[in-house]
């Protein structure tokens, strides 16, 4: 059990997590998409105070390597739901459960579905998690629509259990660790088929008959992560203390809303952990 779990290994999340540890707290950082795709990418960053002209790699390198010399556990994993039982949060991730005394939301830029027919399908054919629901499509053929190079070990995993898997990237790499089993192919994602389960996806290069769609996104649509957390204008709902509208969960960074940027982030980062620290000694 930890005392502070920080969901989202982005610049929010890694400052949350070394100010947790800096206030003596046991703390564990659970993040899918680690040191942030759009930070990575960053060419070069110049409106951060004290590093003009640093690469957005090596910005998240030194953020890493900072969590990490606090003595921040960072576990690659994504948590799926978050729920309160007994007094302590418990998040399940995709193949453990985590539990803490408190939690810091920092899972970047709010997710919300964004094709035509996802929604509807959600659980009658269409899935946010290859490993946690591959094995219902076992022999069968499948879609996978990723956003994030991690996808790639996701798809793989499924190319052992599937007749066929069509994997579409919306993030440019050389995709040279797929498994030659699947097929590679281009375009947008434009609809999902079916009304009781999933029969068909049409992107604008074709169509795919398909049982199954799996889909890698940096993050899930926030109210799939935790019933009940307040959102507004598609943003988590926070105070000045980055508290949340359930006691015990605090958020920072992109997921509370515009501007998206990295001082912000850091900066909600450091407020939300100090918070938490509060809310912990009121716990005692």
């Amino acid at each position: 059990m930890y005392d502070l779990l920080v969901i989202g290994g982005g610049p929010a999340g890694l400052s949350a997590a070394v100010n947790g540890r800096r206030r003596n707290k046991q703390v564990l950082l659970v993040g899918k998409e680690m040191l942030s795709n759009k930070l990575r990418q960053a060419h070069r960053v110049d409106n951060y105070l004290g590093l003009p002209g640093i690469t957005g790699a090596d910005l998240a390198r030194k953020y890493k390597e900072h969590a990490i010399k606090e003595g921040v556990e960072i576990i690659d994993d994504e948590i799926l739901n978050l729920w309160l039982e007994e007094g302590l949060f418990q998040g399940m991730g995709r193949n453990e459960l985590f539990q803490a005394k408190a939690v810091i939301i920092a899972t970047g830029t709010p997710q919300k579905p964004s094709i035509s027919g996802e929604e509807e399908l959600v659980g009658k054919g269409v899935s946010y998690c290859a490993t946690c629901d591959g094995m219902f499509f076992r022999d069968k053929k499948v879609f996978f629509l990723s956003e994030l190079v991690e996808g790639e070990k996701e798809a793989n995993f499924l190319a052992d259990l599937c007749e066929k898997v069509y994997y579409l990237p919306r993030y440019k790499g050389k995709y040279t660790d797929l498994d030659p089993r699947i097929e590679l192919i281009s375009g947008r994602p434009l609809r999902f088929h079916g009304k009781q389960k999933l029969t068909g996806v049409t992107t604008s290069e074709g169509e795919y008959e398909v049982e199954g769609a799996f889909i890698e996104r940096a993050s899930l649509p926030l109210e799939r992560l935790l019933p009940g957390l307040q959102m507004e204008n598609e943003a988590i709902k926070v105070n000045r203390q980055m508290m949340t509208n359930i006691p015990g969960v605090f958020a920072a960074g992109d997921c509370t809303g515009k501007p998206w940027q990295i001082a912000k982030a850091v900066g909600e980062g450091l407020i939300a952990a100090l918070a938490a620290v509060g809310y912990l000694s009121a716990l005692k």
